[in-house]
C-alpha cells in the first residue's frame, strides 16, 4: 500500500467509518459501479455534491474494496454489496458474481487534489510532487519494473508505460477535483492547464478500468481544449442514479434514531432533512445527523461559512428583487425559477461575463443549490431545513455591511423579546419604525400592507414558529397564528395576532374571543403559554396601539370565555327580570 497506489490512509479511514456507532452501509453503490467497469462510454462517473454528503467516505470504501494491496473480504462479505441489489434473481446472481470477481482485483490510484496544494506556487511544481509519490509507490509494488530507470515527468506517460509493461488496468479515484479552481489556487492559466491535465490523465487511456471523481462544482464541458465530457455527472440538480448514497434517506435516519433514544426522529427531520432528490425523495445532511446523534444535541453543525459570505455579498446588490426573495425563503416559502447548472466554466469566467440581471440572478441561485444552501425541485427553490435557515439568519446578521438584513433581524429580535415580556409600549415603537421603513409615501394603508409590517417585525420568529396567515380557526380566519415548531412544541409560546385599522387593540382582542381562534390548537399537544395579541394602526397618524392577554393554556381561555358568557347571560337575564317587574 502507498500514498497514491492502494492508498493506506483511505483504507484506515474506511475501517474507522465502519466501526462508528452510527455507521450506515452504502456498499450497494459498488454493485452499480461494477457494471460499468471497462465499458467505454460508462466507466467515468463524477459525483458533485456539497461538502459533508459522504463523497470521500464512498471514495475510501472503493479504495478498500478494489485495491489488490488490501484484503477486504472479511469486511464486505458482511455488507449489502455481497448480496446484490436487484429484485430480479438473475440480475442479483450476476451482481454477486461481479462482487466476488472484482474485489481486490485492481490496483487503485487515489488523487486528492485538495491535499498539499498550499505548499506549492505553481501547478507544475504540485504535479511534479504527485509524480514523485507515484514513482515511490511503483518502486514498492513493481520493484523490477524497467519504468523506474526511465521515469518521465508526466504522470499519464508513466502510467501508460506501466500498463504496457504489466498489462495492469487501474481504478482511478479522484477526490476534490474542483478544489484548485473553486479556491483560486495558482494562476488562471494554471487552472486551465489543470483541466487539460485531468483530460489527458483519464480520457481514452488504456490503463483506465473505471474512474470515480468527486467535487462540489459540476464539470466545465464546453471549455476549449480542456473538455472532460467523457464523464457521466450526477449533481444536486441532476441525479437519478446515485442520490440515495450521498446523504441519508428517511429510512436510514429512522434506524439510526433507534440507537439514540434521547433524540426524536421528528426533530432530526425538522433540523437536517429537506434536500430533495430528482424524484422528490427527502435527503438528510449526513454530517449534521451524525454529529447530532454523537453529541445527543440538535443544533447547527454547518461549517462552510466562507463561501456563504461570498454569495451573500452578491445578494446585497439586490439583483431583480433577490433581497425580498431571500426573506420569502427564510419564512419557509418557495420561489419558482428555471435554473441551469452552475459549474467550473461559470466560475472561471465570472470576471469577464457580461450578463443581464436575470442571468446573474439565476447564477446566484444555481450557485447556492450547488453549495447546498438551497434545494431545487420541479422548478422551485427552498431552504432545506432549520439548520440552513439559522445559518442564513446568523450570517446575514453578522454582515453589518448588509444593512437591510441586519436591521430587519435586529428589530425583529427586539420585537419578539418585547412581545414575550408583554412590553406593548416597546412593541408600538418598533412597529412605528418599521412602518416608516416598509410603507412608502403614497402607498394605500390597507390590511395587506399592515400584514407586511407585521411580517417584518416578526421575521425572526420564522426560526421558532410556523407562521400561518388567514387560517381557519374557531368561527373564522385568524389574521396570523404563530405555532411553536416541533422542536419547541412543549415549551414554546403560541401567538394569536389580530390586526385592526382605525379601531383599537381592545377590539382586536375581543374579536379573537368572539371568533374563538384558539380552538384550532386545543388538540395539538401544545403545552406552552398562549398570547392573544391585538394590534391597531391609525392610518392618519401612523400610530400603533397593542394589547396582550396571557394564558397558561387553551383550557384557561375557554373557561374564562365561558365564565364571561355565563356572567353576561345572568346579567342580561337580571336586566330582563327588572324590566318585567317594573312594568
Amino acid at each position: 500500500m502507498g500514498i497514491i497506489v492502494d492508498n493506506d490512509d483511505m483504507h484506515v479511514k474506511y475501517e474507522s467509518i465502519i466501526n462508528q456507532k452510527y455507521f450506515v452501509d452504502k456498499s450497494n453503490i459498488i454493485n452499480k459501479f461494477n457494471k460499468l467497469i471497462n465499458l467505454d462510454n460508462s466507466k467515468y462517473v463524477c459525483i458533485t455534491k456539497p461538502r459533508r454528503f459522504g463523497k470521500t467516505s464512498i471514495a475510501a470504501m472503493l479504495v478498500t474494496y478494489y485495491s489488490k494491496g488490501i484484503d477486504s473480504k472479511k469486511i464486505f462479505d458482511n455488507f449489502k454489496v455481497s448480496k446484490g441489489i436487484s429484485s430480479n434473481e438473475k440480475e442479483k446472481q450476476l451482481e454477486i458474481k461481479q462482487y466476488e470477481e472484482y474485489q481486490g482485483k485492481y490496483h487503485t490510484l487515489y488523487f486528492d487534489f485538495s491535499e498539499d496544494v498550499e505548499d506549492f506556487d505553481t501547478l507544475n511544481e504540485y504535479l511534479a510532487s504527485i509524480n514523485q509519490h507515484l514513482k515511490h509507490d511503483i518502486k514498492k509494488i513493481f520493484p523490477n519494473s524497467s519504468l523506474l530507470e526511465n521515469f518521465g515527468s508526466k504522470i499519464k506517460n508513466n502510467l501508460r508505460e506501466l500498463r504496457s509493461e504489466t498489462k495492469e488496468k487501474f481504478i482511478v479515484i479522484i477526490d476534490e477535483w474542483d478544489y484548485i479552481i473553486a479556491n483560486n489556487k495558482f494562476s488562471s492559466e494554471d487552472q486551465r492547464k489543470y483541466l487539460s491535465f485531468l483530460k489527458n490523465l483519464i480520457k481514452d487511456k488504456s490503463y483506465i478500468a473505471f474512474v470515480y471523481m468527486t467535487g462540489i462544482l459540476p464539470i466545465a464541458k464546453q471549455l476549449s481544449q480542456s473538455t472532460l465530457n467523457c464523464f457521466n455527472e450526477y449533481s444536486m440538480m441532476e441525479d437519478n442514479k446515485y442520490y440515495q448514497y450521498f446523504g441519508f434517506t428517511e429510512k436510514e435516519v429512522e434506524e439510526l434514531c433507534k440507537k439514540n433514544p434521547k433524540l426524536e426522529y421528528d426533530k432530526l427531520c425538522y433540523w437536517y432533512n429537506g434536500y430533495k432528490a430528482y424524484n422528490g425523495d427527502p435527503i438528510f445532511n449526513t454530517w449534521s445527523v451524525i454529529n447530532a446523534l454523537e453529541n445527543s444535541s440538535i443544533r447547527s453543525y454547518w461549517t462552510d461559512t466562507g463561501r456563504f459570505d461570498e454569495i451573500l455579498h452578491v445578494i446585497n446588490f439586490d439583483i431583480n428583487g433577490v433581497k425580498k426573495e431571500i426573506i420569502k425563503l427564510i419564512k419557509g416559502n418557495e420561489i419558482s425559477i428555471n435554473l441551469k447548472k452552475y459549474g467550473t466554466e461559470e466560475l472561471l469566467n465570472e470576471e469577464t461575463k457580461n450578463e443581464n440581471n436575470d442571468a446573474m440572478k439565476e447564477d446566484i441561485y444555481s450557485k447556492m443549490v450547488t453549495f447546498g444552501y438551497l434545494t431545487y425541485y420541479e422548478g422551485k427553490l427552498s431552504i432545506p431545513n432549520n439548520e440552513l435557515k439559522e445559518r442564513f439568519i446568523d450570517v446575514l446578521y453578522k454582515r453589518k455591511d448588509m444593512k437591510f438584513y441586519y436591521d430587519l433581524i435586529t428589530n425583529s429580535r427586539k420585537m419578539l423579546k418585547m412581545t414575550l415580556k408583554k412590553n406593548t409600549e416597546g412593541m408600538c415603537k418598533i412597529l412605528e419604525e418599521e412602518h416608516m421603513n416598509t410603507i412608502k409615501p403614497g402607498d394605500k394603508m390597507d390590511h395587506g400592507n399592515l400584514k407586511r409590517v407585521i411580517e417584518h417585525v416578526y421575521f425572526i420568529a420564522n426560526i421558532t414558529h410556523n407562521i400561518k396567515e388567514e387560517e381557519g380557526n374557531g368561527k373564522g380566519n385568524s389574521d396570523i397564528f404563530f405555532y411553536p415548531k416541533m422542536s419547541n412544541r412543549k415549551n414554546g409560546t403560541i401567538f394569536i395576532v389580530e390586526l385592526k385599522l382605525n379601531q383599537s387593540a381592545e377590539i382586536a382582542i375581543k374579536h379573537i374571543h368572539e371568533k374563538k381562534y384558539y380552538y384550532s390548537s386545543k388538540d395539538k399537544e401544545y403545552s406552552g403559554k398562549i398570547l392573544l395579541i391585538g394590534i391597531n394602526c391609525e392610518t392618519a397618524t401612523k400610530k400603533y396601539t397593542c394589547k396582550i392577554e396571557e394564558y397558561k393554556s387553551i383550557d384557561q381561555i375557554i373557561k374564562k370565555t365561558e365564565k364571561k358568557r355565563k356572567s353576561k347571560s345572568t346579567s342580561d337575564s337580571n336586566d330582563i327580570n327588572k324590566k318585567l317587574r317594573s312594568s
